[in-house]
Formats: C-alpha cells, structure tokens, sequence
C-alpha cells in the first residue's frame, strides 16, 4: 500500500531551498521507481510551502524516503506527516472506480431499506 509524505517547509527558506532544489530534483528523479505521484504544496499564490509525495511502501520506506532528501537534511522542513494512502485513481484495475459505485449503491440502497 502506498504512503503519503506531506512535508512543510520552515517559514524564511527560501533562498536555501532553491540552493538545496537541484540535489533535491536529483534524489526524487533516482527514487522514480517508488513515487506514485509527487509536487509542492503550495499557498493561494502558488508559493510552495511543502512537498507532497506518495510513494511505494510502508511508514518506515516513506521516513526513509524523505529523511534522504537534501531538502530535509539541510533542516528546512517544520514537520512531516505520513499515514498509508488506498489509491483509487490511477489503479491497476481500470474498473475499480465502477466496481466501488456498484458496492456504495448497494450499500445505500440496503441502508434506506
């Protein structure tokens, strides 16, 4: 099961996060493999205050994962959040968002009875 990683950035940053961004690319593109799907959070304006990341594996492979980062080894992160995450889209089953409709309109429809 994948695990998510929302990690937010320490407020006051930003210079050393954009000397840190190159080696950070650098070790997101050699952990491809094991990335569901990756990108900042970011405010209104869309300046980032964070990472999200959903990855292969379990809480530890995740900490893992992020605690290799440059950005976390150079301390820019206030905090970091991870907890399993049950992808429905994109799935290996290209049916499942209709198989779980069917199961949701079976359900509700057993509940109103």
């Amino acid at each position: 099961m994948p695990t998510v990683i929302r990690a937010y950035f320490r407020t006051d940053i930003a210079a050393a996060r954009l000397q840190h961004r190159p080696d950070h690319i650098r070790h997101i593109a050699a952990h491809l493999p094991e990335i569901v799907c990756a990108g900042a959070l970011c405010d209104e304006a869309q300046a980032p205050r964070g990472l999200f990341l959903a990855v292969q594996g379990d809480s530890a492979q995740a900490r893992a994962l992020i605690e290799s980062d440059p950005y976390h080894r150079a301390g820019l992160f206030e905090r970091v959040e991870t907890e399993p995450f049950l992808q429905f889209v994109p799935h290996a089953n290209p049916r499942l968002l209709d198989e779980e409709l069917e199961r949701a309109l079976q359900s509700a429809a057993a509940a109103a009875t």
